[in-house]
């Protein structure tokens, strides 16, 4: 393992090793505490409170990736080109975050790649019992991205799980949002069209993620540029809504003059 700068402070601790563990599934305390630079002591400290806070589970010498929680939120990541693509706009999308804030998501592939990479941030860890981050989540899967990091606060609507997405919808999640207010909403998408904008495939899903977008001051659109042209049977919010929109590929013109026309900043990566 690499020597890390010595972490003192238990959030910053505890997210880094939770980072270890969705990757690796298995931990020992010998290879974090020299990693991380600090005693086994306080390793094996912060794995029985890890155990107890139902992160993880010891085993003999270390500790193992709870199945539930991490087959989720620690999902296969696609190596093909559109997952190279998918990572490349959430690194983007998530370095427009800004500690202290708060953050809403939809549900899909890339906004919880962006929702994975905002709650790593080591920048945007809290002080000692402060969230450093509050996140708004429409989706189950998204939410457990957040929950696992102790610097960040988790908000989960309520409302009726979708089987495949995980994103919360129906009556519920719309009275919990209009209650709350974002900093930054991401938004992902099944499509992107002039005329349609942001189209998904079921008007449930998108009658929350409405409602996210009219309760924050940033709206950032993430997608591929595989997704322009194509609309799907239920609208969004139409390309206007959004103050940001991050694109892997080539944008046609007619897109961006219209993205111009109405302020949105484009971000192609």
């Amino acid at each position: 393992m690499n020597t890390q700068p010595k972490t003192r402070d238990k959030s910053g601790r505890w997210d880094h090793i939770l980072s270890l563990l969705a990757r690796d599934r298995r931990l020992l305390v010998s290879d974090v505490a020299a990693e991380m630079g600090i005693s086994e002591s306080t390793v094996r400290r912060d794995f029985v409170e890890m155990e107890k806070a139902q992160l993880a589970r010891r085993t003999h010498g270390g500790i193992v990736a709870v199945d539930v929680a991490y087959s989720l939120a620690a999902g296969p990541r696609s190596a093909d080109a559109e997952g190279g693509a998918r990572e490349a706009v959430a690194a983007a999308a998530a370095a427009l975050v800004r500690p202290g804030q708060t953050v809403g998501f939809n549900g899909g592939r890339t906004t919880t790649s962006t929702a994975r990479r905002i709650v790593a941030r080591p920048d945007l860890a809290g002080r000692e019992g402060e969230p450093g981050l509050t996140v708004v989540c429409a989706a189950l899967n998204i939410a457990l991205e957040a929950v696992l990091r102790p610097s960040v606060r988790t908000v989960v609507l309520g409302g009726v799980a979708e089987p495949h997405s995980f994103e919360l919808t129906g009556p519920m999640a719309t009275a919990t949002m209009r209650d709350l207010w974002l900093d930054v909403m991401f938004v992902g998408t099944i499509g992107l069209d002039i005329e349609a904008g942001l189209t998904c495939h079921s008007d449930a899903e998108a009658v929350v993620t409405r409602t996210m977008i009219g309760h924050s001051r940033r709206v950032v659109g993430v997608t591929s540029a595989d997704k322009i042209g194509i609309r799907t049977m239920a609208a969004i919010c139409p390309l206007a809504a959004l103050t940001d929109l991050v694109v892997a590929g080539e944008v046609p013109a007619r897109v961006r003059e219209h993205l111009r026309e109405h302020e949105v900043v484009l971000h192609e990566v």
